[in-house]
């Protein structure tokens, strides 16, 4: 949730914007340089594996210990299911408008990735690279953006190359998008979400004993991350969509400085509102389960 790129959480995100992102969580992903080594090397097309992320994730998950993990591997399942329904509701919502997706990633510290074979074609499915990471606390959706550091150089747009004037409509990047479109990219998450829950809400006194844990455990979850995207803290979604609303009232975008100061106060934010001072949380989701449970 953010303002340079597009993600989900239980938690996810990165406070200095260097790409578009709808984080949830802090995402402390970073793209591979060039002094990477060649194990590590990130193909252009096909599988590719991230060991040294896979070691450093399962040492810090043994870290952590069962204060923030459990050890139902049933719970990870169905994390990763809501996790993929809310960072397809911002890929469906950024297609829509024109945007180029340059990855979808479900868990943070990326260990598995895939990329399709490429086509000619500018801003097709094969443009987004998926990943699995190790961290169980959200996901992210990259958008392509004029502040990449990393992108081809396709269009001759690169970071310290004169910035061409793209029409909105033909741009492939999140930033050139008209506010109204980025808050519903913002916001596509959550609502893919509240919709995936009321679905099964509704579904759940229709299905048999056997399904009924896995359909009331998806709807659980998914309501939780609806709730959590739309908290109004920068970088979560709600703080994106914010951000999108004071645009439209005012014509104009907050400045680097603001959305940057944001997205470290937001950071600070979600350590203590997820972390130290669980019962916040707790309070909040209990009001909402009390609603529909």
């Amino acid at each position: 949730m953010n303002e340079n790129e597009i993600g989900n959480l239980p938690l996810e995100d990165n406070p200095v914007p260097t790409e578009e992102r709808n984080d949830q969580m802090p995402d402390m992903h970073m793209e591979p340089s060039s002094s990477t080594p060649d194990d590590d090397q990130e193909p252009q097309e096909g599988l590719s594996f991230k060991w040294v992320n896979l070691v450093i994730g399962v040492v810090i998950c043994l870290a952590i210990g069962s204060n923030a993990l459990t050890d139902d591997w049933t719970f990870y399942i169905y994390l990763s299911i809501v996790i993929v329904i809310h960072e397809m509701g911002h890929v469906i919502a950024g297609k829509s408008f024109g945007c180029v997706i340059k990855e979808m990633q479900v868990f943070f510290l990326p260990f598995i990735s895939y990329k399709p074979k490429q086509d000619s074609e500018e801003g097709s499915w094969r443009d987004i690279k998926w990943s699995l990471g190790t961290l169980p606390f959200g996901g992210v959706t990259i958008f392509k953006s004029r502040e990449s550091k990393n992108e081809d150089d396709e269009d001759g747009l690169e970071t310290g190359n004169p910035v061409m004037e793209l029409e909105p409509a033909t741009s492939p990047f999140i930033e050139d998008k008209p506010a109204w479109q980025r808050l519903l990219i913002s916001a596509a998450g959550v609502l893919f979400n509240i919709a995936t829950f009321l679905i099964l809400y509704y579904v759940l006194p229709l299905v048999s004993f056997v399904e009924y844990d896995f359909v009331r455990s998806l709807s659980i979850l998914s309501l939780i991350l609806a709730v959590l995207n739309i908290l109004p803290v920068y970088p979560l979604d709600g703080g994106a969509i914010l951000f999108a609303l004071y645009e439209m009232i005012t014509g104009k975008k907050p400045s680097q400085g603001f959305t940057t100061a944001c997205g470290w106060i937001g950071f600070i934010f979600i350590i203590l509102f997820f972390w130290v001072f669980p019962e916040w949380l707790g309070g909040i989701l209990n009001s909402v389960f009390q609603i529909f449970f």
